[in-house]
């Protein structure tokens, strides 16, 4: 799994199981929330985005199923 501390005023860090197609975002909140069937390449836009709070809400956040850990 690929683990990313962010600088952001929403997220804290991202993570990324490519075997798993899983995602997990950790929010400034301390919140953890999976989600699943992430393809590879969503991930490696997400991680070289400029804004990740921006990229989430565009193009992840209602896209892909997601539990609340």
């Amino acid at each position: 799994m690929e683990d990313i501390s962010v600088t952001s005023s929403v997220l804290s860090s991202i993570h990324y199981d490519d075997k798993t197609y899983k995602m997990r975002i950790v929010f400034n909140s301390g919140r953890e929330y999976f989600f699943e069937n992430v393809p590879y390449d969503v991930w490696l836009a997400f991680k070289n985005s400029g804004s990740k709070g921006s990229f989430f809400s565009k193009y992840i956040k209602g896209k892909y199923k997601a539990t609340l850990s």
